[in-house]
């Protein structure tokens, strides 16, 4: 499967099979999540590998009783050492280990695509239930648990909005300029003559009626 086939099919799968996910893949994926894009190449962001069942339910609690959780055989946790990161950027280090523990994240799940797995990006949890349940240390901050595993959900199709309303040239908000562009603006004269067109039928019916 090609880079864009990954990111057509990738999805946020909440009901997994019970087959196990073989170390070897696993580790396939963390060779390529480790591939990110880093602030200065400092790769503050740490793995944390989940299979202990008790350690799962235990996630399910943190994450706000989110119960698919226990269903995949494999959670990653995506930690990113804050305090490394400051050492180098201060104030800004935070943004930037959020920033590249969140490229880190999606390079697992266009892996995980890619080799036949399927993934969900939780980002909703306690922090620190997650810190005490892992042992996770207080300079390291958990960013990202990603479920793996093989689903029993078929590939949805994805409800997408349109780029027509969220993107802009220049400055934010100007949508006016290279309408010819986007996808929407090509049906854009069309549109405006089934308006008036409309409009001139329903001003007709209402003179009629008088």
């Amino acid at each position: 499967m090609d880079i864009f086939e990954a990111i057509q099919n990738r999805f946020s799968c909440r009901s997994y099979t019970d087959k196990d996910v073989k170390d070897e893949l696993i580790f396939e994926i963390l060779k390529y999540a480790n591939l990110a894009s880093s602030a200065g190449n400092l790769q503050t962001w740490r793995f944390i590998i989940v299979k202990d069942k008790k350690k799962k339910e235990d996630l399910v609690e943190a994450c706000l009783k989110q119960d698919f959780i226990t269903q995949a055989p494999v959670l990653l946790v995506v930690c990113g050492d804050l305090d490394y990161m400051k050492r180098f950027y201060k104030n800004k280090g935070e943004l930037y280990c959020i920033q590249e523990c969140a490229a880190v994240t999606q390079n697992i799940l266009l892996a995980a695509t890619g080799l036949g797995l399927a993934s969900c990006w939780i980002g909703a949890f306690e922090v620190n239930m997650v810190k005490r349940i892992l042992n996770i240390p207080e300079n390291v901050m958990p960013y990202a648990i990603v479920t793996l595993g093989y689903t029993r959900e078929k590939i949805p199709e994805k409800q997408i909005y349109s780029l027509d309303t969220k993107t802009y040239f220049n400055t934010f908000g100007n949508n006016l300029i290279d309408k010819s562009l986007t996808p929407l603006a090509k049906n854009i004269p069309k549109i405006k003559e089934s308006s008036q067109n409309l409009f001139t039928k329903l001003i007709n019916l209402f003179k009629k009626s008088k």
